[in-house]
């Protein structure tokens, strides 16, 4: 987002970080209207992702719950183009904080499920992590998992301690996938460089997925295309790195990267339909 309350981070130099990776301007401070009217000027609809460790400034636990408790209220404020928002949970307050967290933004703020990142520091199939992912299972909302490189830490010293195997979907997400069969999946990342793993995991496991943001479509690999083409046409989903690429660039991209119709109907909303659970005609 380009609210000052939803920005990114709260740290200055994170967001300078992620604009000299994506050799963008960056982001300029807009209000909320109009966040919003930039949102139905792209004629788009928002999950919006949580992300709330320490790297990004929060760095008490009260933050995190204003941030999950700031983008509730944008659901509620602009129905017409915010459909949600993913958890960020970092576990440094506890497992049993977070999990209280969690359960507080499905029930009470009408959340999707928890966001599991390299940055917590705990590979996703760690079983740190199987009280969260039992709740969503039993909640019925689906969870994102990182895989592939990230922009976080890119380029910076050790790679601000993200440890790029703990993003590879194998062990990692076909572990989780395996365990919990009737909880819905999406990788979080365009996956290179583990495109050959995550297409496995996606046609092995059902409940997989992957939304594929972090590289603008036009960079995308030709494995990647031919698979998105075929055997994983109806698992891929849009996503953006917005406010650092506008829309009108990524579909741009995507339009011009000769894909059939019927697979970029699935790229931008079919799939996500059928994963969120919309059961409605978007506005």
């Amino acid at each position: 987002m380009s609210t000052q309350e939803g920005a990114v981070s709260r740290d200055p130099a994170m967001i300078e970080a992620l604009k000299e990776y994506f050799k963008t301007s960056g982001m300029r401070i807009k209000s909320e209207d109009e966040q919003a009217q930039d949102w139905r000027d792209a004629a788009v609809q928002v999950v919006i992702l949580c992300a709330t460790g320490k790297p990004f400034g929060f760095t008490e636990f009260e933050h995190v719950k204003e941030r999950h408790n700031y983008v509730a209220q944008l659901k509620k404020d602009y129905p017409d183009v915010v459909l949600g928002f993913w958890v960020g949970l970092p576990l440094d307050w506890g497992v049993w904080t977070a999990l209280k967290e969690l359960e507080r933004c499905i029930k009470d703020l009408g959340s999707y499920g928890v966001f599991v990142s390299g940055m917590a520091g705990v590979p996703a199939n760690d079983k740190t992590w199987w009280p969260f992912y039992e709740m969503c299972q039993e909640a019925k909302v689906p969870i994102k998992i990182t895989v592939g490189a990230t922009a976080g830490g890119a380029g910076q010293g050790g790679g601000m301690g993200i440890r790029l195997a703990t993003e590879n979907p194998i062990p990692n997400i076909d572990d989780v996938a395996a365990a919990f069969p009737g909880l819905t999946i999406i990788g979080h990342h365009y996956p290179w460089p583990f495109i050959d793993e995550m297409t496995a995991v996606m046609i092995h496991k059902d409940n997989v997925y992957c939304e594929v943001h972090g590289w603008r479509p036009k960079y995308h690999h030709d494995l990647f295309k031919r698979e998105l083409n075929t055997r994983v046409k109806d698992k891929i989903m849009f996503g953006s790195d917005y406010p650092f690429f506008q829309y009108e660039v990524l579909f741009g991209d995507w339009e011009a990267a000769n894909h059939k119709p019927e697979v970029l109907q699935n790229v931008y909303l079919n799939t996500a339909r059928k994963v969120l659970g919309l059961n409605q005609e978007p506005k």
